[in-house]
């Protein structure tokens, strides 16, 4: 089970490696673009300059500007290179098989998002981690010798609510479970037995509780990254390019100056970036919280940090 859990981490590393390589790929060849319009529109400037049609100043911002791409082409090479390495090393490539290719963008959002019904107890179903967790202690009860389970107890001790509804009586209960049992423990020499297996039962509640709160935020955090990358989409990008066709034809009717001209243009690549970057995070979260649901803690383990492994201690006989 544990080296299932590993090999379910290195495929969530890989494809969290991926997303961020496709996006570095798609933002490089935006940033391209850019970039020779930006050298097309310096060269043109510096032209009109030479024949006395362009002022010193409109020219300086022109050239600028093309600087200012150019170095953001540089910077976005790099960060393509460091992607693709990062996906090669997750995938353990070489060689020849550095070459792989890559779409040239991210897969398209989805029209609605899924909501992930039950995910707190579908984790507790399905987790490696509290598999994991759980069959520690069941292999702490048999290493203590203890076969006479009395009763049952849900380590989690939470979920508690009121389930009534309007036309029935009222009825309380818990709404996940995470049952283990309790043994008939004898004399007090077995106390040390009790002890060493009631401590398991705590780490796996512990661990319970932190699956259960990795994926109500890891869920959250897919709807809010899910949101930002819709408006980005379906308003803030349509509107900068709008505005840029505006800009533009203000432009060439002598309405606006070329430094209104460049600092939309400017915007208007930041907003691109910026959507390719949210389109990025989306896919992201949502890889995160389906490892979170049906493996363990997140590829990234910053924030959801598992415990030390507990290592039972066998009483005496």
């Amino acid at each position: 089970m544990q080296t299932a859990l590993n090999i379910v981490r290195l495929a969530a590393d890989a494809r969290r490696a991926w997303f961020d390589a496709v996006a570095a790929e798609q933002t490089f060849a935006y940033v391209g673009q850019a970039a020779l319009a930006a050298q097309a529109s310096a060269e043109l400037a510096q032209q009109m300059a030479k024949v006395g049609n362009w002022n010193k100043l409109d020219e300086a911002r022109e050239q600028v500007f093309h600087a200012e791409i150019a170095a953001q082409q540089v910077q976005a090479r790099h960060n393509l290179l460091a992607k693709r390495e990062a996906l090669a090393r997750a995938m353990g490539l070489s060689g020849s098989q550095l070459s792989f290719r890559l779409p040239e963008r991210l897969p398209v959002l989805p029209e609605e998002l899924v909501s992930a019904h039950d995910i707190e107890s579908l984790a507790l179903q399905q987790r490696l981690d509290v598999k994991v967790a759980t069959l520690e202690s069941e292999s702490t009860a048999r290493s203590l010798g203890l076969t006479r389970a009395t009763r049952y107890v849900n380590v989690l001790e939470l979920g508690y609510q009121n389930r009534s509804d309007s036309t029935a009586p009222r009825v309380d209960g818990y709404a996940i479970e995470l049952s283990l049992p309790l043994f008939d423990w004898g004399q007090a020499r077995v106390r040390r037995a009790e002890a060493t297996y009631m401590s398991s039962l705590q780490r796996t509640a512990d661990i319970a509780l932190r699956a259960q709160s990795q994926v109500r935020e890891l869920n959250s955090l897919r709807s809010a990254k899910y949101d930002v990358a819709r408006c980005y989409r379906d308003e803030i990008v349509p509107l900068r390019k709008r505005m840029s066709d505006e800009m533009l034809l203000r432009y060439n009717g002598m309405l606006a100056s070329v430094f209104e001209l460049l600092s939309d243009a400017r915007a208007q690549i930041t907003s691109v970036t910026a959507s390719i970057d949210a389109q990025r995070d989306f896919w992201i979260a949502d890889s995160e919280l389906q490892f979170a649901i049906h493996g363990g803690a997140n590829a990234t383990g910053s924030a959801f940090a598992a415990p030390l492994p507990f290592v039972p201690t066998v009483a005496p006989h």
